[in-house]
Order: structure tokens, then sequence, then C-alpha cells
């Protein structure tokens, strides 16, 4: 990572500890809906990505953003990794973004309530239905991970993924705003990343 620095002091290092130990395990479980907590309400927001890729049935469950779950638990499970090697955590990452991956549609489309619930929808609503928001998450995770482990495997998709944005999106091209600005602070990283 460029111009990588550690922050030792003990107030911050608690609170990083917490993140590693207690945060991004329980934040997996939920995502994977396996916690044993009935108080916790499911998420779905792994499932949802088996479903979009064919290997699970079921319906898109969750909210219409759901996918940045997702995309900010593997950015956050990146930070992580930068700050202490953890090879359970890396191979859960690694296995989760293995599933975006083929989740993605061969256009470099990602995005499991379109993909899933109702595909002829992509890119009506900028303002409200979040496709950018969650494309510009992904970016971010993308750009973390590979920052984290030198891994190129989320990079490459989000990579893939904002190809398909720039050739949809741009002067003399679809025209919309978002409703959040994700997507522009995402493409600038990846820019700093690729060079492209």
């Amino acid at each position: 990572m460029k111009n990588k620095f550690i922050i030792k002091d003990d107030f911050w290092r608690y609170y990083q500890n917490i993140v590693s130990g207690v945060m991004l395990p329980y934040q997996y479980d939920v995502l994977n809906d396996t916690l044993d907590d009935p108080d916790t309400p499911k998420s779905h927001s792994f499932e949802n990505f088996r479903i979009a890729s064919g290997e699970s049935g079921g319906e898109f469950y969750g909210f219409v953003f759901q996918d940045s779950d997702t995309a900010k638990w593997l950015e956050a499970a990146a930070y992580s990794l930068m700050l202490k090697p953890d090879k359970k955590l890396e191979k859960k990452a690694d296995e989760i973004i293995a599933l975006v991956g083929r989740a993605q549609q061969e256009d470099g489309y990602l995005n499991t309530y379109f993909t899933v619930k109702e595909p002829d929808k992509k890119w009506e609503n900028l303002k409200d239905w979040h496709e950018l928001y969650c494309a510009g998450h992904f970016i971010e995770a993308g750009v973390a991970y590979y920052e984290a482990t030198g891994k190129t495997e989320l990079l490459n998709i989000v990579t893939k993924f904002a190809d398909l944005i720039c050739s949809i999106f741009g002067e003399g091209k679809k025209e919309g705003i978002p409703g959040h600005p994700e997507i522009e602070l995402a493409l600038v990283r990846l820019f700093r990343t690729t060079g492209d």
C-alpha cells in the first residue's frame, strides 16, 4: 500500500482489535444469516449473491442497496488485514469475493437486486435506487483489498463494472445524478490505483 502508516496508540489499538476480533466475525455471521440470535433480523446479503450467481434458489431479500453491506464488510476486512494478517479472515473474504465474481453479469453489471428482482429497471432511478452507491462501495472494497493483500480478483471485478458504468454514463451518453456521492470518490480511488 502506498503511504501506509499504522496507528500504534493504545486508545486506537483497542478499537482496532474490537473491529478485527469481534465486529468482523459478528458481521460475517449476520450477512451470512448464520448468527444464532432470534432477535437479529435476517440480512440475506451473501445469499442474494448466491441467488444472482444461480447457486441458490429463492428470491432477493432486503433493501435495494443490500449489496452495499457485503461491499462494506469486504472493505473493512481489507483494512483489518492491513493492520494484522489473519488467514481465516482473508480466506472468508476470498470466498465472498469469488462469490461476488460469480454473480457478476457478463457485461460487468453487478447488483443483485436488479439481477434477481428487476432486471428491466437497471439505471432507471439513480437518485433513489442506489446502483451507483453500491458500485462505489464495491470499487472502494476492491481497491482496499488490493492494497491490503496484493490480490487482484476483486479489483478486476470492480474495474469491469467501472468500465460498464463509463460506457453508459458521461458526455454524450446517459445523464443522471446519483443520490449519494459514493461513485465519484470510488472512481477517483480506482484511477489512482490503476491509472485508468
